[in-house]
């Protein structure tokens, strides 16, 4: 039984498959993220933020399951850049801001483990390792050697989700607090650790050649040809993950400068 989307090699059909270890990896993050969301309801988080990171639980269930799943995994570059959105760009603040309060309240007040907790939740750690992550799962020779293999494609994904979560952590959680972490900074780490993801995208975009013998050499899909498919997954990551990123740092631009400006704006003089 496949339990997991892997490329088969063979021809693609639109007929439904059921691959039992998307569903229990589902079910058991909805089960932790259930528990995490529950408290960060009674902890005064607002229904709106409560509803979005069940979205964001959809979209990964989306993203993993048939037909986005084994269309990633061995026919589609397209389809395999969209599944890298979701879950390293899309789902994982979602998800993070659903659960931030019960999240930043488990973070210890002193000792080793609050000292474990910074050195993890380091911004500067947490970009390394998502560009490391990014880089590795997206190099030609580790994506042609492990997308067949059931394990394999279970451990892109898993990394994909998890190092969402890395990246997302110091900006959405934030906790541990740090002095030195305001919004101008917070901007520039959410540029500077994603910039590797840009790069990835243009090489696809304008590439003469396909990079990836595991979709080259896919099943033949009619709508498009390798070559056009690649080009499509690097104007996907580009243009898609363009729209998040900026669109993020534009929103925290104009809330630090309205902050700003109405800490600097002149007060009312007080009434005799």
């Amino acid at each position: 039984m496949q339990w997991w989307c892997s490329a088969s090699g063979k021809p693609w059909t639109w007929e439904p498959q059921f691959y039992p270890g998307v569903w229990i990896a589902m079910l058991v993050l909805a089960v932790a993220f259930g528990l995490l969301a529950r408290r960060g309801r009674a902890m005064g988080e607002s229904r709106l933020v409560f509803w979005s990171g069940w979205t964001a639980f959809g979209l990964v269930w989306q993203a993993l399951d048939w037909p986005i799943g084994p269309l990633a995994a061995g026919y589609l570059a397209s389809a395999h850049a969209l599944q890298f959105l979701t879950l390293a760009l899309v789902a994982p603040p979602l998800m993070l801001l659903a659960v931030r309060r019960p999240l930043a309240a488990a973070v210890p007040e002193t000792g080793r483990g609050r000292s474990i907790a910074m050195f993890l939740t380091q911004p500067i750690i947490a970009g390394v390792l998502f560009n490391l992550i990014t880089i590795t799962t997206h190099v030609p020779s580790v994506v042609d050697r492990l997308m067949p293999t059931q394990l394999g494609a279970f451990a892109i994904d898993a990394l994909w989700f998890a190092g969402g979560l890395v990246l997302w952590w110091p900006l959405v959680v934030g906790a541990p607090q740090r002095a030195w972490f305001g919004t101008p900074v917070r901007m520039l780490y959410l540029f500077l650790a994603t910039l590797v993801h840009t790069g990835i995208a243009m090489v696809m975009l304008i590439g003469q050649f396909p990079m990836y013998g595991i979709y080259e050499l896919a099943p033949p899909w009619d709508i498009w040809t390798p070559l056009e498919d690649q080009h499509l997954a690097g104007g996907v990551m580009e243009l898609a993950g363009a729209l998040v990123i900026f669109g993020i740092i534009t929103v925290m631009f104009f809330r630090w400068t309205g902050g700003v400006a109405g800490d600097n704006a002149p007060k009312a003089p007080p009434r005799d």
